[in-house]
């Protein structure tokens, strides 16, 4: 499979506050058809083919307790805006099993060593 340079998209948060990337959407559709994860093979194709490096934030480890468990207990992280990393973009911010995340990516940078 080519790779196909994941760019930043327009986000647009629905009502509960969530958001998906549409390429990285699209991408899980015709791959994966609606499975709940993916393994690590699988993850690391996906990073292969947009040529990317990801790295997720957890919204308990971002916000204080209080909002955490309110945000949680409402199913509305709408108040949530976590900070992308430098250099990194959102392609997902989700409600998990247990907690809500944040993905963010950033195009693979090539690496010298002296």
């Amino acid at each position: 499979m080519e790779v196909k340079q994941l760019e930043p998209a327009e986000i647009v948060r629905n009502e509960m506050g969530t958001w998906t990337h549409p390429q990285y959407s699209k991408y899980l559709a015709e791959e994966f058809d609606g499975a709940e994860w993916i393994d690590q093979k699988d993850w690391d194709e996906l990073k292969r083919r947009f040529n990317i490096d990801t790295v997720t934030l957890w919204m308990e480890g971002c916000v204080n307790s209080d909002d955490w468990e309110a945000m949680m207990d409402d199913c509305d992280i709408t108040k949530w805006d976590p900070i992308a990393p430098n250099g990194f973009f959102l392609i997902d911010i989700h409600f998990g099993e247990d907690d809500a995340y944040a993905l963010f990516a950033r195009n693979k940078r090539e690496v010298e060593v002296a």
